[in-house]
């Protein structure tokens, strides 16, 4: 009991001086680039002295980040652009990820967060139809994001920011593990998803309030 009661004192610590001096709500919009290969891909290619990808702009994905914040809680919502072709039909693809968690700010120069949620693609063919996809490829229901939510495979993100005025300009790092939360009783998918596979990001954000 005393070791628990000294863990969430210590919890209570960290957080607290973080939620007080945050500004109540704050809403961010910007975009954000994600390098195609794998952290150990990256490793491996620097290991070779292989630099030519990172100046391959066909190497990188591009999209929008969107974050909304209240206190240590924010909700970040982001999309990456793409084309595909499926069973002969060309797609624009969005590769929706919409995550959950905690955004602290270190005394004003920085911003920490973590957060975890579904990813989910939504194809788009050239007459306006729409068809929704899972991250492992498998089409859900469009008429209830509930099913969407729960079916897709989910996330973690981490976001490293330095405060720049009103631009804030980051790393972050993303994970894709085999959870879900309809069958969430399997929550050792989640912790095991290999960290190596995670994929490296740059995102550039302007504070809207």
């Amino acid at each position: 009991m005393k070791k628990k009661f000294l863990v969430t004192l210590m919890v209570v610590c960290v957080l607290l001086p973080a939620a007080l001096s945050a500004a109540v709500v704050d809403l961010s919009i910007g975009a954000t680039a994600q390098y195609s290969d794998t952290f150990d891909q990256i490793k491996q290619s620097i290991d070779n002295d292989d630099f030519d990808g990172f100046t391959d702009i066909s190497n990188y994905n591009f999209g929008a980040d969107v974050r909304v914040k209240f206190l240590i809680a924010e909700v970040d919502v982001v999309g990456m652009f793409g084309t595909d072709t499926i069973d002969s039909v060309d797609y624009t693809t969005i590769s929706a990820l919409t995550t959950a968690g905690i955004s602290m700010d270190l005394l004003g120069l920085a911003r920490l967060g973590f957060g975890m949620g579904p990813r989910y693609s939504v194809l788009i063919d050239d007459d306006g139809n729409t068809k929704v996809l899972d991250n492992n490829g498998a089409a859900v229901t469009t008429e209830n994001f509930l099913d969407t939510f729960v079916q897709s495979p989910v996330s973690y993100r981490a976001t490293l920011d330095f405060n720049l005025g009103s631009i804030m300009l980051g790393v972050n790092y993303t994970v894709d593990s085999e959870y879900t939360f309809k069958n969430y009783a399997e929550v050792d998918k989640l912790f095991s998803a290999p960290f190596g596979d995670g994929k490296l990001g740059l995102s550039v954000l302007f504070s809207l309030f």
